[in-house]
């Protein structure tokens, strides 16, 4: 009977292969077929070996120089030559169970599954071949037992392939979802971690990076150990395991650590006590190796073909997930620098800022009252026959006034103490209503919930809304502006508007001089907010502004 069914492929990564594989849950016998199964493996049992004879003369024909003794011996586990007198007694399930622990094996021995098929195909020759000869008069129901013995050999083998590439599957899968979730380099590495102790079954590991200055490779991330005995995985002093792949750029598998062979790959006595076999991929980036994974097994392991084409496999993408989260943890810190550095400079100018509203108050303003002072006491005693000095000094005490007006208005500019006394809608509003006497159009002003703010927002969205309010009275030729602040969805929001002759926003943020869009950017961008600016020739402009609180 030829083998029949769908046929899935599994693709995996870099040169793990594209294998046919039928995936079966399982295979039932009905107890008729199984009784004439039980008969035909009490009639059988003698001609075993011959079969089995015949049976490696074709594989080694069909296999030539590619078939190692692993191989070979996993092939024949699958033959039921040896389970004839089990399978007598009814032991058909025990029978299938092996058949599919060594075709998982062959799976992880990197065989082709249609090689393995050939295989029991071969076999089954054989032995119908020798069924005939053997029982020429009364062969044809053995045949047909046997016939559905082999057919569920091979589900059971085509299930086990299953098995082993959707577990390769599932671990790269898990692998990329860590890396779409995870952008700190230490989470990262503790996930793929997991992921790789629960696809190899390895009951600890380790990753060890090389430190861009020292240029040793030290333990980033461990697993099934103590913080004390996952240090023995690094490689201070250029030998080890870690030392040795670091160097070759080779993976390596240590298959018993305790061995005095293995002692110039694993030095440490902690390790060789701890761990049977120890398994080692290089973690490379552009031919550059930067990192070794290491994983440890408690009993002996040894590291079959498929399963270290997995294992480097996986390595490799996650060297360059690795390098991607370094790179972008170097950039978050070099932005958190920038950012605390904009932060203190803020601080500055705003002291700054302070400083100069101080002495405009205490010195230049004290010296324009006196100033005031003494020309109104000049004016009252001045003859009603000097009518043109009194002129002039009348002009000269208008003019300190509004000096004194205007400074007045500067030091609220610059440090207003309303800000820090009644808060921000306070402090808005005086500036609006300093603004109206010298702003011919509207101001409409509408501010929600924005009372009890944290000093850094408060500060800079009146900051914000000076800048916004002084480009459009300066620039914009507006005759209506409207200004929105509320607080909502956890970020204190401004919105302006104003109908005046607008700009070209692209050629204005080309300019250099453009200090008023770029100071607001960065403003806002220091303190994580968002800017919107929508502005063209003649069509008003609009800003919107968003800081989370």
């Amino acid at each position: 009977m030829e083998l029949n069914g769908c046929i899935l492929t599994v693709v995996m990564l870099r040169d793990l292969e594209r294998t046919p594989i039928l995936s079966l849950d399982g295979v039932v016998l009905g107890r008729k077929v199984q009784g004439r199964l039980r008969r035909a493996a009490v009639r059988l049992s003698g001609v075993a070996p011959s079969v089995d004879q015949k049976w490696r003369r074709h594989l080694g024909r069909a296999f030539g120089e590619g078939l190692d003794e692993p191989r070979l011996k996993a092939l024949g586990a699958m033959n039921p030559g040896d389970w004839f007198q089990r399978l007598a007694k009814g032991g058909l399930t025990e029978y299938l169970e092996n058949v599919e622990y060594h075709a998982r094996r062959l799976a992880k021995l990197d065989v082709a599954p249609g090689a393995a098929l050939a295989s029991i195909g071969e076999y089954e020759k054989a032995l119908k071949s020798q069924l005939k000869q053997e029982f020429a008069s009364d062969w044809e129901s053995d045949e047909s037992a046997l016939s559905h013995l082999f057919f569920a050999v091979k589900l059971t083998l085509n299930d086990a392939y299953y098995q082993v590439r959707d577990l390769e599957a599932t671990a790269f899968f898990a692998v990329l979802q860590d890396q779409l979730e995870t952008l700190r380099v230490d989470d990262l590495l503790k996930r793929v971690l997991e992921t790789l102790a629960r696809t190899f079954r390895a009951d600890a590991g380790a990753i060890v990076l090389r430190d861009s200055e020292s240029d040793k490779l030290e333990v980033r991330a461990w697993r099934g150990m103590s913080a004390k005995l996952a240090r023995c995985f690094s490689s201070e002093k250029k030998c080890g395991l870690a030392a040795d792949i670091s160097s070759t750029g080779k993976p390596r598998v240590v298959v018993d650590a305790g061995a005095e062979e293995a002692r110039g790959l694993v030095g440490s006595a902690e390790i060789r006590n701890s761990f049977c076999s120890l398994w080692g991929v290089p973690l490379s980036v552009g031919g550059k190796v930067t990192g070794v994974v290491q994983l440890a097994f408690e009993r002996e392991y040894l590291c079959l073909p498929r399963e270290m084409k997995l294992f480097e496999a996986i390595a490799e993408r996650c060297a360059l997930a690795i390098d991607k989260a370094q790179l972008l943890e170097e950039l978050h810190e070099r932005e958190e620098r920038i950012r605390r550095l904009g932060e203190h400079m803020m601080k500055v100018e705003e002291e700054e800022r302070r400083r100069i509203s101080r002495e405009l108050h205490d010195e230049v303003g004290q010296s324009l009252l006196v100033v005031r002072l003494y020309l109104e006491t000049v004016q009252s005693n001045l003859r009603e026959d000097q009518p043109e000095v009194k002129a002039k000094v009348e002009a000269a005490r208008t003019i300190a006034e509004t000096t004194i007006s205007e400074m007045r208005r500067l030091i609220s500019a610059l440090s207003p103490s309303v800000l820090a006394d009644l808060g921000l809608p306070a402090s808005i509003r005086q500036f609006v209503k300093n603004l109206g006497r010298t702003f011919p159009g509207e101001i409409q002003l509408n501010m929600s919930d924005v009372e009890e703010l944290p000093a850094g927002p408060k500060i800079m969205m009146y900051r914000l809304v000076q800048e916004c309010f002084s480009n459009a009275v300066k620039h914009s030729s507006a005759n209506n502006v409207r200004v929105d602040l509320m607080r909502s969805n956890g970020s204190v929001e401004m919105r302006m508007r104003d109908d005046g002759v607008g700009f070209d926003l692209a050629e204005a943020l080309r300019k250099r001089e453009s200090f008023g869009l770029a100071g607001m950017r960065e403003r806002v961008a220091l303190l994580g907010g968002d800017i919107d600016i929508q502005s063209g020739p003649g069509k008003g402009t609009k800003v919107s502004i968003a800081i989370p609180v």
